[in-house]
C-alpha cells in the first residue's frame, strides 16, 4: 500500500534536519581569542566603566572579523563611550535629538552605565572614537575628557553603528552563532565571587543575586567543568562561556575568565555589529534614548526633510523579540498622513531577537534636497517608542495609528518618538580644517569632517616623543632593591625604574616579588613602589588586600 505522508510532517522532518544541521556547524568549543579576533585584555582601573569595556571588545571584534583591522591594530575609546553612555543628552537645540537622554552633573567616570545607556550612545552615532584621540586613564579621571556634542561626529573615526541586539540568553546557539560571526558579545552578571581552581578562574554564582558588572563572551566550552577542591559546589553542570574581564591582564587566566552556563547571574547578552563609513550616509533619527514597545499601536511612522539630495539608500529600526515588520518609505503629501503618499520604497523581514538593525533597501528612493519623505513600520508584535521622563518630541515628528487614524505622538501622552530612521547617501561636503599638535604621547591631525555625515578626512603628525632627564635615586627598599625616577621636561610625565642589588634592571613585578616576599600584605607593595598613588588611594588598597585575603582564607574553607 502506497504511504501518504502529511505535509505537516514533511515541514517538521524538514525543519529537524536543518537545526541538526545548524547545530552540527557550531562547535562544543571555541575561542575567538585563539582565531586572532579580540583585542588585549585592559584594565577599567578604579571607576565603573565596565559595561564601556565589553561594548568596545565587541565593537573592536567585529571590526576585526571584517577585515578593517587586526588584534594588534584595532583599539577604540572606552572613555569616549562611557561618557557618552552616562551623558546621553544632547545640548545642541537643533538637533533633533534635543530633549533626549541624561546630562549628570557628577563625577562621569564613577557612574556605571546599563546596556540602554550604551545603545543610546551608539545608535546615536556617538561614542566610537580611536583610544589614541581619547585615551583611557585607570586611574584619574582628570585625564579623561569632558566631550561635547561636536565631538560624537568629528572624533576621527568613521566607524558607525550597524546592529545591535538583544541576545536569547536562554538559547545558547542564538548567542554561539552570533560570537561566530562577530567574535564576542557583552554580558551582564553578578562579578563579585570567582573560584580558582586547578583548570582555571570561574565565576561562582550558586544564588541568584543582582548582576553587577559586565564582561565579553569570546568563547565557550560545552564540556568545560572546574576542577579542584570543592569545585562541585562552584559548578555542577557542565559547559561555560569564555570571557574577558576588565581587570588586566594579571588577574584570572592572564584576564580571562569562565562563566557557567548555568550562572543564575546572567541577565542580558548584548550583539553589536559595526560598519565603516566611506559613503556620504546621513542618519535621519528622533529617538535618542530609552525605546520600549506596546502592544497598540501597531503602526509608526516618522516624517523627515532631506538636507541634501541623494537617494534613501537605507532604513534602521528597532523591533522587539519574535517580530515581522513591514517598511514602506512614502512622498509627503501635506496631509499629516503618512501612508497616504507615492510609495518610494518598500522593506520587509522577520526578527527573532531583540534589537536596533540597520538595512539596506533593495529598491533606493532618488530624494532631492528640501523634500521631506515618510518612513512608516507595520511590526507585528507592536509599534516601539520612546517612553521616558528623559525622551521629548516635537510636533510634526513621529506617528502613530490609533483607532486607523493616524496621531501626531505630540498630542497624546502616552508616547514619544518612534524608532524608525532613513539613511541617505548623498555627496560629502567637508568643513574648513581642523588642526591639533601632537603631544609628546599622542598624535596630532590635520582633519577635514564632512558636514552631512561626518566622516574623517584626515593627516596623523606623529607624536614628538618625551624628552626625559637622567635617571635619579628616589627610594629604597628591603631586598636591595631601589627606585630611580626620571621626568620629561615637556609634559612632565614622570617614568620610574627599578634596579636590583647588583644594580640590574628589573620590572615592576620581579621588584614586587622581592620586596614583598613571604609578606602577608604583599597585595599592597606593587601599588607603593610603583611610587604614583596617593595615600588615600593606597589606604584603598590595604583595605582592598586585607579584605582579600580573608576572602581567601575563608573561601578555601567554603568556596560555595
Amino acid at each position: 500500500m502506497k504511504k501518504i505522508v502529511s505535509p505537516i510532517l514533511v515541514v517538521l522532518i524538514i525543519c529537524a534536519v536543518c537545526m541538526t544541521a545548524f547545530a552540527a556547524d557550531i562547535p562544543s568549543k571555541y575561542s575567538a581569542v585563539d582565531k586572532g579576533y579580540v583585542t588585549c585584555v585592559k584594565d577599567q582601573g578604579d571607576f565603573g566603566a565596565c559595561g564601556a569595556f565589553a561594548a568596545v571588545s565587541c565593537l573592536e571584534s567585529d571590526y576585526i572579523m571584517q577585515g578593517y583591522g587586526t588584534k594588534d591594530n584595532t583599539d577604540f575609546s572606552e572613555a569616549f563611550l562611557h561618557w557618552y553612555a552616562v551623558n546621553s543628552a544632547w545640548a545642541d537645540e537643533k538637533s533633533d535629538y534635543y530633549g533626549d537622554g541624561v546630562l549628570f552633573s557628577g563625577s562621569v567616570y564613577n557612574q556605571g552605565v546599563v546596556d540602554s545607556d550604551l545603545v543610546s550612545a551608539l545608535k546615536t552615532d556617538s561614542g566610537i572614537a580611536f583610544e589614541r584621540d581619547f585615551p583611557y586613564s585607570a586611574y584619574t579621571a582628570s585625564k579623561m575628557g569632558s566631550y561635547s556634542d561636536a565631538q560624537r561626529f568629528a572624533s576621527g573615526c568613521n566607524v558607525r553603528i550597524k546592529d545591535i541586539v538583544e541576545l536569547d540568553i536562554s538559547d545558547r546557539t542564538d548567542v554561539q552563532s552570533w560570537i561566530l560571526k562577530h567574535g564576542s558579545a557583552a554580558v551582564t552578571f553578578n562579578g563579585t565571587r570567582f573560584y580558582t581552581g586547578t583548570n582555571g578562574t570561574v565565576a561562582n554564582n550558586p544564588l541568584a543575586l543582582v548582576n553587577n558588572h559586565e564582561v565579553a563572551i569570546v568563547g565557550w566550552d560545552d564540556d568545560f567543568i572546574a576542577q579542584g577542591a570543592f569545585s562541585s559546589l562552584v559548578m555542577r553542570n557542565k559547559g561555560a562561556w569564555l570571557c574577558k574581564n576588565s581587570w588586566g591582564e594579571e588577574w584570572g587566566d592572564d584576564g580571562y575568565f569562565w562563566l557557567p552556563y548555568s550562572d543564575p547571574t546572567i541577565n542580558s547578552i548584548m550583539g553589536i555589529s559595526v560598519t565603516v563609513n566611506n559613503e556620504c550616509t546621513d542618519k535621519y533619527s528622533y529617538n535618542g534614548y530609552a525605546i520600549y514597545t506596546s502592544s497598540k499601536p501597531v503602526k509608526g511612522a516618522n516624517l523627515f526633510t532631506a538636507d541634501q539630495s541623494g537617494s534613501i539608500a537605507k532604513v534602521a529600526f528597532y523591533t522587539a523579540p519574535d517580530t515581522d515588520i513591514k517598511i514602506g518609505v512614502y512622498s509627503d503629501k501635506g496631509n499629516s498622513v503618512p501612508d497616504s503618499g507615492k510609495m518610494l520604497a518598500s522593506y520587509s523581514g522577520h526578527y527573532d531577537d531583540e534589537g536596533y538593525y540597520t538595512v539596506k533597501l533593495a529598491n533606493p528612493a532618488a530624494i532631492k534636497k528640501g523634500d521631506s519623505f515618510y518612513v512608516v513600520a507595520e511590526y507585528s508584535t507592536g509599534c516601539p517608542f520612546e517612553i521616558s521622563e528623559y525622551t521629548s518630541s516635537g510636533a510634526k515628528q513621529s506617528y502613530i495609528l490609533v483607532n486607523d487614524k493616524w496621531t501626531d505622538v505630540n498630542d497624546t501622552r502616552d508616547a514619544n518618538n518612534v524608532p524608525v530612521d532613513a539613511i541617505i547617501v548623498g555627496v560629502h561636503s567637508y568643513g574648513p580644517n581642523q588642526h591639533k599638535d601632537p603631544t609628546c604621547t599622542t598624535v596630532g591631525y590635520d582633519m577635514k569632517v564632512c558636514e552631512h555625515c561626518g566622516k574623517v578626512v584626515r593627516t596623523d603628525i606623529p607624536a614628538k616623543g618625551h624628552s626625559f632627564s637622567e635617571w635619579t635615586r628616589a627610594d629604597s627598599f628591603r631586598g636591595g632593591i631601589t627606585a630611580y625616577t626620571r621626568e620629561c621636561s615637556v609634559c612632565g610625565e614622570k617614568e620610574r625604574q627599578f634596579r636590583d642589588s647588583n644594580g640590574n634592571i628589573i620590572s615592576l613585578k620581579e621588584a614586587e616579588e622581592i620586596v614583598s616576599s613571604n609578606s602577608f600584605f604583599s597585595g599592597i607593595y606593587t601599588n607603593i613602589i610603583s611610587g604614583f598613588r596617593t595615600s588615600a588611594q593606597l589606604f584603598t588598597d590595604f583595605y582592598k588586600t586585607v579584605m582579600m585575603r580573608l576572602v581567601y582564607f575563608f573561601a578555601t574553607i567554603l568556596p560555595f
